[in-house]
């Protein structure tokens, strides 16, 4: 009778014992990323300076048409990002276009203006964490900010100008391989590459 009651006391303290064990799985809260995002040319959904020409297009509808675009196929990214809680992170990430942009652009009186140079990306970013496991992981992300352009524009006369305009990142599918240290690959469309890969560290 007493040994029918330790194992049953036993038991039910170890029933009781393991929700108050998941719950204390420690969450790391920060999270560092390296990562390099792949723009597809032609597109003018995923491709750069065409993404560019809509932009210059909504704040100065002058600018009517693009003539020719090339470069801006790859951008290095850099973030950090703070986990509130296991589903919720909030960050700042910084881009660099490793080669440069070229374009000609026409405006509405018959102008035509060539800008080139690289790209700089400065984003505030939010992250939604909808399937969390200890090694394994699915999100998707947003990210908002502006874009540094220190071009050249050549019309009548060489002119240095530096464009500050605005800029965004939709990560749609964001997966993540690993526990403190892992690896991730994005599928989405904005400033930062249609496919980003990289690796982060959680802490």
């Amino acid at each position: 009778m007493k040994r029918t009651l330790i194992v049953a006391l036993l038991a039910t303290v170890t029933l009781l014992s393991a929700p108050t064990a998941r719950a204390q799985v420690v969450i790391p809260h920060n999270e560092i990323s390296a990562s390099f995002g792949l723009s597809v040319l032609g597109s003018t959904i995923t491709s750069t300076p065409k993404m560019l020409f809509h932009v210059i297009n909504i704040l100065d509808p002058s600018f009517d048409t693009v003539i020719e675009s090339g470069g801006g196929w790859g951008y290095v990214n850099l973030g950090y990002s703070y986990q509130l809680n296991k589903t919720i992170g909030l960050g700042i990430s910084g881009g660099y276009m490793i080669n440069g942009i070229k374009m000609k652009l026409k405006d509405s009186t018959g102008s035509i203006t060539a800008a080139e140079g690289n790209l700089f990306t400065i984003m505030h970013t939010g992250k939604f964490n909808w399937f969390r496991k200890p090694v394994f992981g699915m999100y998707s992300k947003v990210g908002l900010g502006v874009m540094i352009f220190p071009g050249k524009l050549m019309g009548d006369e060489l002119l240095k100008k530096t464009f500050v305009l605005p800029t965004g990142h939709l990560t749609a599918v964001g997966m993540e391989v690993g526990k403190g240290f892992c690896g991730f690959l994005e599928l989405g469309v904005g400033f930062q590459g249609i496919v980003q890969a990289g690796i982060r560290a959680r802490f």
